[in-house]
């Protein structure tokens, strides 16, 4: 009993780590990959910056005060149309912002759904 409480436990801490470790192996691509169209969000305390990168990254972060980036959140995206599909290292994401971004270059925005048309969080360019 005692033998298979401790593969449980090691099983379940291997693949809480593996959404980390995969990023790991695309850090050295995603921090070369120059940055494509970015938006932001200005808050009081937290601005919110969503960037598109080459290489198909996309990355979501907020910053402190405009000097201290306090939280980041790496991805990739395949594009339809002007629809991003959005898949991210750290799942906390998919909360925050939803799996669809769409783009709308008239008004310069991207506006983050799950089921369109309740949106999760509006951006501008920045």
């Amino acid at each position: 009993m005692k033998l298979l409480l401790l593969f449980i436990l090691v099983i379940t801490f291997l693949f809480s780590c593996s959404s980390t470790n995969s990023f790991k192996k695309d850090k050295a691509v995603f921090d070369a990959s120059k940055v494509n169209m970015s938006f932001k969000s200005v808050a009081d305390m937290n601005d919110t910056y969503f960037v598109i990168k080459e290489n198909n990254f996309v990355e979501f972060y907020k910053q402190l005060f405009d000097s201290v980036k306090n939280s980041s959140y790496p991805g990739k995206y395949t594009k339809s149309g002007d629809t991003l599909l959005l898949w991210f290292y750290n799942k906390k994401a998919f909360d925050l912002l939803g799996k669809k971004a769409l783009i709308n270059e008239e008004k310069k925005e991207i506006i983050f759904f799950d089921n369109y048309p309740v949106f999760k969080k509006k951006l501008i360019v920045n």
